[in-house]
């Protein structure tokens, strides 16, 4: 007869925590540095979040994208205690299109869903700086309708910077409110980890009658305090529209996209940025 202690830890539900990251060249250098730096650390929060969350144990999954997209977690989800942070370099253009199409392969019971204890509801964190260079809106219409696992997960964006493309971001979330930008290095890092561990906890206790992306926003803000940007304003092309989106595509696929432009100068608008007014590339990490 098994043992208490057994029976509970069979008990508990899987929860997937999937990050899909832009790795583009208009992340390289501090954004990535950042972002790396604030994963290894949140990854160590995260052991002890899974290890006493008395009904879910997080399994996590990293999925970059650049020119393409890419599996850093391909075989199968990680669980918590076995994962270890990578650090991801930066480079390409944006690809928005075949991160989708690389979670729509990935997310069904023949792929990462398989288990007999059973699933909470996926947690899908998505970060980028700039805007899509291929035909992403197709593919997300796509996986929308076809894939029940992307649809009913909890989506969260990180939007890094004044040139991320906010109203894409809502696109992919369903809603302006679940998109969270931030304009400087510190408050990236602290983000990433505020995302990451009230995702997993909130996530964790996630029931279909609840609204688990806003609950997960509201605490996030909460916590963040002052060092979020508004999103209720995105300019042209704002949250739910695409206008403005073909000029800022064109060349996609061909190495004329916007990110493309942005590695030359190394700052925004391919200019290159002073130490002093670039709020990007004036911090040290460890």
């Amino acid at each position: 007869m098994p043992n208490v202690h057994d029976q509970e830890i069979i008990a508990r539900k899987l929860l997937p925590l999937i990050y899909i990251f832009d790795t583009s060249g208009s992340m390289k250098g501090a954004k990535i540095t950042a972002a790396n730096s604030a994963m290894r650390e949140t990854m160590e929060v995260l052991k002890d979040v899974s290890k006493n969350n008395p009904s879910a144990e997080l399994k996590i999954g990293v999925l970059q994208f650049a020119s393409g997209a890419q599996w850093i977690t391909e075989k199968d989800l990680v669980f918590m205690e076995d994962f270890y942070w990578n650090d991801l370099t930066a480079g390409g253009l944006t690809d928005l299109g075949s991160a989708l199409r690389e979670l729509d392969r990935k997310m069904s019971r023949s792929e990462f869903f398989k288990s007999e204890v059973g699933f909470k509801v996926p947690v899908l964190i998505f970060m980028s700086d700039g805007a899509p260079t291929d035909d992403y809106l197709t593919t997300l219409n796509k996986v929308n309708a076809s894939n029940k696992w992307f649809k009913n997960a909890t989506k969260i964006a990180i939007a890094v910077g004044a040139d991320a493309r906010v109203d894409v971001l809502a696109r992919i979330t369903g809603n302006i409110e679940s998109v969270i930008r931030v304009d400087d290095l510190e408050a990236l890092k602290k983000l990433i980890k505020v995302v990451s561990v009230t995702a997993s906890m909130v996530g964790s206790k996630s029931r279909t009658d609840t609204n688990t992306a806003e609950e997960i926003i509201n605490d996030v803000k909460d916590k963040m305090d002052d060092d979020l940007v508004d999103t209720s304003d995105t300019g042209k092309g704002g949250a739910g529209s695409d206008s403005g989106n073909k000029d800022k595509n064109k060349g996609a696929g061909t190495g004329e996209g916007k990110d493309t432009d942005k590695e030359k100068g190394g700052g925004s608008n391919g200019k290159s940025a002073g130490a002093g007014d670039d709020p990007w590339g004036n911090i040290k990490w460890d």
